[in-house]
């Protein structure tokens, strides 16, 4: 076999050297490159088809074991789309030519490739990229729009609100564990999947209901253990113990565990909460949980006014001044146990 050497400066018989690769990018792949060297000066050459054979073997372990993004699958999502090269490399904000090259089997970065792969699983996220771009004048607008339906851009809005909406409740409600809260740090993620587990126990389950509820299933967890289970903050209102600056309405508009309902009649506005039934209570102990069931056993059967009245019987509510937080301390004796 012959190839130009440019240390002879002419053709020269070569052969074929296996040599091993221990690791490729910090990851350890096993395997062997060939390599040419020249029979002539001892130098190795650099020939096109045996590079491109070492490359295919190399990246191929490389990718599987550090789970880098295939070639097809960055074909795949420029398909899913129906966008070229050129406008997938806009909206990354890339190279010009780098989704050619890793079309063509060229390895990315291990942050490239993670990068990649999240936009090619959530399409939420590559619609907001897209609409970055687009805002950034990286694409033109028929792009965008070849990209994002008018349900699509609903979609991601919505799902910003819900994601501003939960902001808000978490820094409007977080405080250290003190007694106020049952020396519990606010969990909202538990606080939905807990709605949506006694939404699917009780029916016709109202938004103020869903206070006391919490309220008796943290007074009666303060009780047994000298914690509660939520770590809401609640306070002195009207008609009994609210979450406090009512952040139950907020809490009710969160749509990933439950949904609110509101009926008009002739007599006004009522709000339920159906349960979605994709609750999880895994972060819930079985004590936590018989809790909750006990609560739930205790005012399913009840109205509304009647578990209202049930809470004006207790001393947080009775003790504790109008709009004032309610102290756990009230937990300790109560009255609705038998």
């Amino acid at each position: 076999m012959k190839a130009y050497c440019p240390y002879c400066r002419k053709e020269n018989e070569y052969r074929i050297e296996k040599r091993e690769v221990k690791e490729f990018r910090g990851i350890e792949v096993n395997t062997y490159e060939n390599v040419a060297v020249c029979n002539g000066c001892k130098n190795d050459l650099y020939i096109n088809k045996i590079e491109e054979e070492n490359n295919k073997r190399i990246y191929g372990i490389y990718r599987e074991k550090a789970n880098i993004v295939k070639p097809e699958e960055i074909v795949e999502l420029r398909k899913k789309y129906n966008i070229s090269q050129r406008e997938l490399t806009s909206i990354l904000g890339f190279g010009k030519m780098t989704i050619n090259r890793y079309e063509r089997g060229g390895v990315p970065t291990k942050s490239q490739s993670d990068y990649i792969k999240l936009l090619n699983e959530n399409e939420n996220e590559f619609i907001k990229k897209s609409k970055e771009a687009y805002e950034n004048n990286a694409i033109s607008i028929k792009t965008y729009n070849k990209i994002v339906s008018r349900k699509q851009e609903d979609k991601c809005i919505k799902e910003d609100i819900q994601e501003l909406y939960k902001l808000y409740i978490n820094n409007t409600l977080y405080r250290k564990p003190d007694i106020y809260n049952g020396y519990k740090t606010f969990d909202l993620d538990l606080v939905e999947n807990i709605i949506s587990y006694i939404a699917s126990k009780v029916n016709n389950l109202t938004i103020t209901s869903v206070n006391k509820y919490l309220w008796f299933i943290d007074i009666l967890s303060f009780n047994r253990r000298g914690v509660s289970i939520t770590g809401l903050t609640y306070q002195n209102q009207q008609f009994g113990p609210t979450i406090a600056e009512q952040k139950y309405k907020e809490i009710s508009l969160l749509d990933d565990k439950y949904t609110r309902n509101d009926y008009e009649d002739e007599n006004g506005t009522k709000t339920y909460i159906v349960s979605n039934k994709n609750y999880d209570l895994s972060k819930l102990t079985n004590e936590e949980i018989n809790i909750i069931n006990d609560i739930i056993k205790l005012l399913k059967s009840k109205k509304v006014t009647d578990i209202s009245n049930m809470s004006h019987q207790e001393d947080g509510w009775k003790k504790t001044k109008r709009y004032e937080n309610i102290s756990f301390e009230y937990a300790i004796k109560l009255n609705f146990i038998d």
